[in-house]
C-alpha cells in the first residue's frame, strides 16, 4: 500500500512539473504539497485499485483505444462536413442503446469513448439496466453508435476479466 502511494505521488509530482511554467523551488515545493493532499484524499482507494493488467488485457485495451481514437478521427471529419456542408443535414435526436455491458467499467469506457466522440454525448447511464441515453448531432451517427466495433471489444476485455477473476478465485495463491 506504501508503496503504491509513493509511486502515486512520484507520478503526479512528475506531472505537476511537466505542466508548471517554471522549474525552481516554489513550483517543485507546490507540487509536492498538491501531490500529497492528492495520495492523502486517495489512500482509501488502495484495496479497490485494479490488479496489473495482463498482455492480452493490454492488447485489449491498446485495441479499443486505437478504435476509439479511429471513432474519433471519423466523427470530426462527418461533424466538420455536416456543419460547413449541411451533408446530411443537423437533425438532432436522441437514442436508447442497450450495448449489454456486464461491468461498470465498460459501461464508463463506453460512456466515455461515445462522449469524446464528436457529435455524441452519453446523457444517462441507468447502472440497473445498462440503458444508454445519447444525443446525436445528426440521426445518420446515432444509428451508426449501434454498429461499433468497440462494444465488442470492450465485451471481450469484459469477458476475459471474469474468467480470469474466476480462475482467480478457484486458484488461490
Amino acid at each position: 500500500m506504501r508503496k503504491r502511494s509513493f509511486v502515486l505521488f512520484v507520478l503526479l509530482l512528475i506531472f505537476w512539473v511537466v505542466i508548471s511554467s517554471g522549474f525552481n523551488r516554489q513550483h517543485l515545493l507546490t507540487g509536492a504539497f498538491l501531490a500529497m493532499i492528492t495520495v492523502w484524499f486517495w489512500h482509501d482507494l488502495g484495496p479497490r485499485l485494479p490488479n496489473v493488467l495482463s498482455a492480452r488485457e493490454l492488447l485489449g485495451m491498446a485495441r479499443c483505444l486505437i478504435l476509439l481514437a479511429a471513432y474519433v478521427i471519423q466523427s470530426s471529419i462527418a461533424v466538420a462536413k455536416t456543419l460547413l456542408f449541411a451533408k446530411p443535414p443537423v437533425s438532432p435526436v436522441f437514442v436508447v442503446m442497450t450495448p449489454d455491458l456486464k461491468t461498470m467499467w465498460g459501461r464508463v469506457f463506453l460512456a466515455t469513448g461515445i462522449t469524446l466522440t464528436p457529435g455524441t454525448v452519453t446523457v444517462d447511464v441507468d447502472p440497473q439496466t445498462g440503458q444508454f441515453i445519447v444525443h446525436a448531432l445528426t440521426e445518420e451517427s446515432a444509428i451508426s453508435l449501434f454498429y461499433w466495433r468497440l462494444i465488442d471489444e470492450i465485451k471481450q476485455l469484459e469477458t476475459y476479466r471474469q474468467r480470469r477473476a474466476h480462475k482467480a478465485c478457484q486458484n488461490p495463491p
